[in-house]
């Protein structure tokens, strides 16, 4: 019997260690970067293969799921999840959590209707008008320190441009890729156009609880073998 206790444990110990899988989260309705495919109901979006690139080239397995944003945040705020994406890199996201990457870059622009004369040379000159931001959301430094008249009612991307096109915000703010994507899927891109200079172009990250520094580390890892062997490429080539 102690013989046979003895090789079970020995059998035992040489089994692979599995990891266990992470759990991901992300924004539920943050197109073209991460949305819920309408024909599969299956996470989607650039930032999605981004992060299912390099998470399958560490060998790491994982679950990803979508929520509303600011739920997101909780989840990884009191660790019920392992990661999430993406978050702008601002001194605000950095305090709140351990950001790796940047994973891509985006271009933050301003967008009014295109029948309206709007147009400035600086923040200051938009004192005199509504704009629209999505609650919750991080932009630049500079515009989410500004004393300007925000109008946060929108609680995702497209009500943000529905309200634009509805007159009930006189600009709004956001990715210029991602309102460019919505206006085509609204079809009303002929209705809107950007208006000034790009206010930035934002580094974009994955978020890690504070004290997930090994986690972080092993990503960190994974996003520079994806830089070097075309991975992190090939998704953004596909996409852009």
């Amino acid at each position: 019997m102690l013989v046979r206790l003895l090789l079970a444990s020995l059998l035992f110990m040489c089994l692979p260690v599995v990891a266990a899988p992470w759990l991901v989260a992300s924004d539920e309705a943050f197109p073209p970067y991460a949305y819920i495919d309408p024909a599969s109901k299956q996470p989607a979006g650039m930032d999605t293969e981004i992060v299912r690139a390099i998470l399958d080239g560490m060998g790491q397995p994982y679950e990803i799921k979508l929520y509303p944003w600011e739920r997101v945040k909780k989840m990884l705020e009191f660790k019920q999840v392992d990661m999430a994406y993406q978050f702008a890199g601002t001194p605000e996201r950095a305090a709140q959590y351990h950001l790796v990457g940047p994973i891509r870059y985006g271009i933050t622009i301003l967008m009014a209707r295109r029948d309206s004369t709007i147009n400035f040379q600086s923040l200051e000159d938009l004192t005199p008008y509504t704009i629209g931001t999505v609650f919750g959301y991080a932009y630049t430094e500079a515009f989410d320190k500004a004393s300007l008249k925000k109008d946060a009612g929108a609680t995702n991307p497209q009500q943000l441009m529905q309200k634009l096109i509805a007159r009930r915000v006189d600009i709004i703010i956001g990715d210029k890729a991602q309102l460019l994507y919505l206006a085509r899927e609204l079809g009303v891109e002929t209705e809107v156009r950007p208006i000034g200079k790009p206010l930035a172009e934002v580094p974009r990250f994955v978020g890690f609880p504070k004290d997930e520094s090994t986690k972080a580390a092993m990503f960190a890892e994974g996003l520079e073998k994806a830089r070097h062997d075309g991975a992190l490429e090939k998704v953004l080539n596909k996409w852009q």
